[in-house]
């Protein structure tokens, strides 16, 4: 796990918490603060999800000719 992107979370989700209180109570121009901070703190909890998922998951494309089970080939 990365330390700076979990403190990254934390940081990103605290600046959004406020601007969110700030833009409720009728500033227009907290939401701009807060959409970007949502956004980054979004950005690095994906990219901690990906951190951790290993390196061959499946998810991409299937491998073809290795003769496992569960793989699929263009062949026929």
């Amino acid at each position: 796990m990365q330390w700076s992107s979990v403190a990254t979370v934390f940081g990103a989700a605290a600046v959004a918490l406020v601007m969110l209180v700030v833009a409720l109570r009728g500033r227009l121009w907290a939401w701009i603060p807060f959409v970007i901070a949502a956004g980054v703190a979004v950005r690095e909890v994906r990219y901690l999800q990906r951190a951790r998922r290993p390196a061959d998951a499946g998810f991409d494309e299937d491998r073809r000719g290795d003769g496992r089970p569960g793989t699929r080939s263009r062949r026929g």
